[in-house]
């Protein structure tokens, strides 16, 4: 006559080396896809910080605003600036997640408007840095999507 197994046993027996199996599961993938080290000199970020909300605060007292839009027939990034005339921009695209698909662009002032070379961006929730070239003023916003429709930025 065959004995059965006692299904609480099974459990009690089960249940913890899943437990194990799984920490050594997350111990490897920490290991081998953990974040990447914080900068040495990251405590330093605050003053930056602290500098970047004056400038914004600078473009909110002067009431700046800007619209960005990408022009598919030039392939190039075109701004309409209210508020101020610098000689350039600074515009600063980051995607959440993919460095390399960040941009980093200068826009030079021509016809009352700001334009620099730029290629058609992937669907994303981007951060949109647009700044003066003296670093007097800067405006910041969320960007939902590939810049095929008009955006407006503005220190609010």
């Amino acid at each position: 006559m065959r004995k059965s197994t006692n299904p609480v046993v099974v459990l009690v027996i089960v249940l913890p080396l899943l437990a194990v199996a799984g920490s050594f599961v997350s111990l490897a993938l920490a290991v081998t896809r953990g974040d990447r080290e914080l900068p040495k000199d990251y405590h330093w970020e605050g003053a930056s910080l602290e500098m970047d909300q004056q400038r914004e605060a600078r473009a909110a007292q002067l009431h700046i605003e800007a619209v960005l839009a990408l022009d598919p027939a030039t392939q190039r990034c075109v701004v309409t600036l209210r508020g101020a005339e610098p000689d350039a921009l600074r515009l600063r695209l980051t995607h959440p997640t993919q460095d390399a698909a960040d941009l980093q662009l200068t826009l030079q002032r021509d016809s009352g408007r700001y334009s620099a070379p730029c290629k058609a961006l992937p669907e994303a929730h981007w951060w949109l840095e647009l700044a003066d070239d003296q670093d007097h003023w800067l405006l910041r916003t969320r960007l939902h999507g590939n810049l095929r429709e008009p955006v407006t930025v503005d220190a609010a």
